[in-house]
């Protein structure tokens, strides 16, 4: 029993370093947009948002490309939103997940509002986080205000 508890505090350390030794990259303060911040990320990599309200290119539209990292606000939805701008005539949504991303993908802390996504399907769905073929995990957002058509 006692080798069975050695073995699983020794697994549990070797996870927990694998788990954060990943690099934390800061928008806006040492990339100006979150996509440049998801740009530069690696597997395994943070990106922290900072406060504030997040709007146009580069702050909408937000696309993993296929690296699992998380993405994730300072001090939750309450201080740090997307707006998508988005409306009938030029649909932007807030995330977007179709390069086979898995739960180690995460975004988290975000009001996400005013996406928008028209079109013929499958394009006029998830206003403000669409996700084909890919399961991110989603958690800790406000997600409000989004449409489609």
């Amino acid at each position: 029993m006692n080798r069975l508890i050695g073995l699983l505090g020794a697994s549990l350390i070797l996870w927990l370093c694998v788990v954060v030794s990943g690099t934390v990259l800061h928008v806006p303060g040492e990339y100006p947009t979150i996509q440049a911040g998801i740009d530069a990320a690696a597997e395994g990599d943070t990106v922290l948002v900072a406060d504030g309200t997040y709007t146009g290119g580069g702050n909408r539209d937000l696309d993993f490309g296929g690296v699992n990292m998380v993405v994730m606000s300072e001090n939750g939805p309450e201080v740090t939103s997307i707006d998508c701008e988005g409306d009938s005539l030029d649909s932007h949504r807030g995330f977007y997940f179709h390069s086979g991303e898995d739960s180690t993908a995460v975004v988290q802390g975000f009001t996400i509002r005013n996406g928008y996504a028209a079109g013929p399907w499958p394009k006029f769905v998830g206003g403000g986080i669409r996700c084909d073929n890919s399961s991110p995990t989603i958690v800790g957002n406000t997600i409000t205000e989004n449409g489609s058509a």
